[in-house]
């Protein structure tokens, strides 16, 4: 299967547009869009961060958005030019190995050693609702924090089944805040 990857301008489900991107990357001229890049939402009167995308094509460290990338207000991303990237599944047989000029130990070392750099990836998602009739709270304002160093990691709006978007990170859910703002009542003076 084939995706398009997202660039600076391309379009989201919610009407939007992507609004920024990686300029060390271009496509057809464009800016590559990466997972934390943001996009208009007129759909939810935000601006969403692009909230997932392609952990092979990383771009400043940060994985590219393709076609279908979720936005943190529920939305996704649409790919709209010519790059595209397959999936077929393939990677690195015994096969292979076997009948590479390197040793077959060296390869397995080498294998072994990325493998255990890589981040465990977490995906998160929390339900909000109602403590007093337990029902979800639908399009309320959230924010999720690191609990250790309080760096706001996302923010959105919830869905109709009070869902925040699905947050795909190397923080467990147990080391997140997921903060809550009730615009229907006043605030409390500072």
């Amino acid at each position: 299967m084939a995706n398009p990857y997202i660039t600076l301008g391309s379009p989201t489900t919610g009407g939007g547009k992507i609004i920024s991107g990686q300029s060390s990357f271009l496509i057809e001229g464009k800016a590559i869009a990466c997972v934390g890049d943001k996009a208009s939402c007129p759909k939810h009167k935000c601006v969403a961060t692009i909230m997932a995308g392609d952990n092979h094509m990383l771009v400043m460290g940060k994985a590219a958005a393709q076609h279908n990338s979720p936005l943190s207000c529920g939305c996704m991303c649409i790919g709209d030019q010519n790059l595209t990237i397959g999936d077929n599944g393939g990677g690195l047989g015994s096969e292979t190995i076997k009948s590479s000029n390197i040793s077959s130990a060296t390869s397995q070392n080498q294998i072994d050693s990325f493998a255990d750099e890589q981040k465990e990836i977490h995906k998160i998602q929390f339900q909000i609702i109602d403590e007093h009739d337990q029902k979800p709270l639908q399009e309320l304002l959230y924010e999720i924090y690191s609990k250790d160093s309080g760096e706001l990691l996302v923010k959105g709006y919830t869905d109709k089944d009070g869902l925040t978007a699905i947050y795909e990170s190397e923080y467990s859910s147990e080391a997140i805040e997921v903060v809550t703002v009730d615009l229907s009542k006043p605030l409390e003076p500072l």
